[in-house]
């Protein structure tokens, strides 16, 4: 493999011209063999690196050295090649190597620590007594543990461990801001609706390797998860005799269940108040501005601004971006 072009990086890989072959090492994030018309096996592979993610094909004429399979690190020898005006990579020779998966995976932009004393803080700044209460209730040493490990989705956005905390941090800012702006909102309410809004994920997702769906997140999914967490401990705190308003309690569960923004999103109600409103925004937000800036992080060395056409997303993304402080 080594006199080959490379090792190159998926990024990299997303520049290169067709007729290049390479070689360079990934993590292989999905994989799927079906049969052809002709009964030949195609496998599709989606590969990543810390600059992005690519897919491969690859047909029975690869030489395979090692068990292929989810969470593998493999050297790949390949070809860029052109199908359905696309880039298409062809997987020649590939080997199963005996690395570490971390060094491929996508990681906060900032140390888990950090995101833990800023989450932190929010909390601490609530007044209100019900509120702060529950958090500091829900919030137990071993949720800790789970939320600061757990991904905030397996594809999408903040798909690694530490983006649930990365993600709820974002969205937790951007409510506290925009809560500054009306002065009817709760900012309390806000605070707690969006350190809350996605707590049911850390059992809705399992890592290994790479995030995916836990068995209990298959069949109830992380909103009804993190209903179930809410009632719970207002109905325990109840219990032990401690106050929390039935008002409340019903504002602060709208705003969990309704934090999709519609039953098409999987959302079983629509939020029907100014903050369940404002925290599916900036959930929303936060989700998207993601996609866009590890879009334009992907593509911005390539020579055409806009990206391939997105098939999920159902469009392009211009990678240009206008800096005031650049030379003419």
């Amino acid at each position: 493999m080594n006199n080959s072009k490379g090792p190159y990086t998926v990024k990299e890989l997303k520049n290169l011209p067709a007729g290049t072959q390479f070689w360079g090492k990934f993590l292989v994030q999905d994989k799927t063999t079906r049969k052809t018309r002709e009964g030949k096996n195609i496998t599709h592979l989606k590969m990543s690196d810390r600059s992005g993610e690519i897919k491969a094909v690859v047909w029975d004429s690869c030489q395979l050295a090692g068990i292929l399979e989810t969470g593998a690190v493999i050297g790949m020898l390949g070809d860029i090649g052109i199908y359905n005006q696309q880039q298409q990579i062809t997987a020649k020779r590939i080997k199963v190597l005996e690395e570490e998966p971390q060094s491929y995976m996508k990681s906060p932009g900032r140390e888990i620590k950090e995101l833990k004393q800023e989450l932190e803080a929010k909390m601490a700044s609530i007044s209100d007594p019900h509120m702060k209460n529950l958090l500091y209730r829900i919030f137990t040493p071993q949720i800790w543990q789970e939320f600061l490990a757990a991904p905030a989705a397996k594809v999408i956005h903040h798909n690694y461990s530490g983006g649930l905390i990365e993600h709820t941090l974002i969205v937790t800012e951007l409510c506290d801001k925009a809560a500054g702006l009306y002065s009817a909102i709760n900012r309390d309410l806000m605070i707690t609706g969006a350190i809350l809004h996605d707590i049911g994920k850390i059992k809705e997702f399992r890592i290994e390797v790479l995030p995916d769906y836990t068995e209990i997140g298959k069949l109830v999914g992380h909103i009804v998860l993190g209903y179930e967490f809410i009632s719970r401990e207002i109905t325990s705190m109840r219990d032990e005799g401690l106050d929390f308003p039935d008002l409340l309690e019903k504002i602060l569960k709208n705003m969990i269940l309704g934090h999709h923004g519609s039953l098409e999103f999987g959302s079983p109600v629509l939020p029907l108040s100014p903050e369940a409103l404002m925290l599916h925004v900036m959930d929303d937000l936060d989700a998207k501005m993601y996609v866009f800036f590890n879009k334009i992080a992907e593509y911005e060395a390539d020579e055409n601004p806009f990206t391939p056409y997105d098939t999920f997303h159902e469009q392009q993304f211009y990678t240009l971006r206008y800096l005031h402080n650049e030379e003419e």
